[in-house]
């Protein structure tokens, strides 16, 4: 019987350690006290961008700013093809933090377009931070005038299915021109200048905050322009694409860009998991806009972030609750 006895204590105490085991490995990137308070250490994997794009810097500036002011965080960034993959890695677990423009938020999380049938809905809202602005760049001496010039030419779009090549495709179907007809690189944006410096390709696209190196590369050592879009154009997409936002480039923001450039763009989110604690996802928000004056500075694009306008456009993705609290401390929710 004390035998029997035995045998049945040992196996309750395996069942308990199995339950401990897998309850350690459900918990992600945390060890922590409670789901619901915050961690005695979390780990972040921050999904950026390209390396000569915005999104990459911005990670990295950030992570190290978290690494600093929050002794519980161990946060790291890694580049990336852009918003599409940077949306498939916080579904899939692998990034808690993230980067992306409205529209692939919107459609990510609504299993839209290139999240058909892949809906991301584990993601949440943390703060808006500035344009994501359109530059459609040609070369100078490719016959491109326009926009609508491009038809029939050699393009570098953005990474396949990444968020700069659907809105290459985008701008393109404003002016009727076949993107399927075109010569297509799908590299990324220190690959188009060299491009473009060989005379191999006559126009790509890039995605991002200004002012952003590869546009000044591109304008500065391979003789490009951005080419303005039409008020009819914008028109078209604002309407179709109700994220969209005029936006204006102002006269030399770039070296060899004289005059404003008429263009399209659509606020940048950071984003993080659901399943982030609430008390993490505060702190993160907290230490972000009650720092911001320290990190101005770091990059051009900064100068632009905004608390007053960190809920715009959020176009009904939900705000995680932890950044929700923090907000209506501020009174920028009620």
């Amino acid at each position: 019987m004390k035998k029997l006895l035995s045998i049945f204590t040992i196996a309750l105490l395996a069942f308990a350690l199995i339950g401990c085991s897998s309850d350690s490995a459900s918990s992600g990137g945390k060890s922590d006290s409670g789901s619901s308070g915050k961690p005695d250490n979390y780990s972040i994997m921050f999904a950026t961008g390209t390396t000569t794009g915005t999104y990459y810097p911005l990670g990295a500036i950030f992570s190290d700013f978290w690494n600093k002011k929050l002794d519980y965080v161990q946060a790291s960034s890694q580049a990336t093809n852009g918003s599409v993959q940077n949306l498939i890695f916080v579904k899939n677990g692998e990034a808690q933090v993230a980067l992306t423009p409205t529209g692939t938020l919107y459609e990510g999380y609504n299993g839209e377009a290139s999240f058909d049938g892949n809906k991301v809905e584990n993601v949440r809202i943390l703060a808006g931070l500035y344009p994501n602005v359109n530059h459609l760049v040609a070369r100078k001496g490719a016959g491109i005038e326009s926009i609508a010039d491009v038809a029939g030419k050699k393009i570098v779009p953005g990474a396949t299915g990444s968020a700069t090549e659907i809105e290459t495709q985008r701008a393109l179907e404003a002016y009727d021109v076949d993107y399927e007809g075109l010569g297509k690189d799908f590299v990324g944006f220190t690959e188009a200048t060299d491009l473009m410096r060989n005379k191999q390709t006559d126009v790509a696209m890039v995605m991002a905050g200004v002012p952003t190196s590869a546009v000044t590369e591109m304008l500065s050592t391979a003789n490009g322009m951005i080419l303005p879009y039409t008020p009819e154009a914008i028109d078209y997409l604002k309407e179709k694409y109700p994220w969209t936002m005029e936006y204006t480039i102002a006269a030399n923001s770039y070296e060899n860009q004289p005059e404003d450039v008429l263009t399209v763009a659509q606020n940048n989110f950071l984003v993080g998991s659901a399943d982030m604690p609430d008390e993490v996802a505060y702190d993160l928000v907290k230490t972000f806009w009650e720092g911001l004056e320290e990190l101005k500075g770091s990059h051009a694009v900064i100068e632009q972030f905004d608390i007053e306008k960190a809920l715009e456009g959020t176009s009904g993705i939900p705000i995680h609750p932890g950044a929700e609290k923090y907000y209506k401390e501020k009174g920028i929710l009620k």
